[in-house]
């Protein structure tokens, strides 16, 4: 069973986020993607997987905005 305070503390987090206009989003990744990301992090590229998820996001963003015509 889960702490109840632990619990309470992942809540208020979501909502915090939820306020600032933030997303929560479920994907399937492959394997091989996967592993690329706990390596990145594991180099210290970037301090969580989630940093590392969103600036992967960000990058495809800012490359299909730079090639629409």
């Amino acid at each position: 069973m889960t702490d109840p305070l632990s619990r309470q503390r992942v809540q208020r987090l979501r909502q915090i986020r939820k306020e600032r206009g933030f997303r929560e989003t479920n994907v399937w990744l492959t394997k091989e993607v996967d592993q690329q990301i706990d390596d990145a992090v594991a180099r210290g590229r970037f301090p969580s997987r989630r940093v590392a998820i969103t600036h992967a996001l960000a990058t495809f963003f800012e490359q299909e905005k730079s090639t629409v015509t």
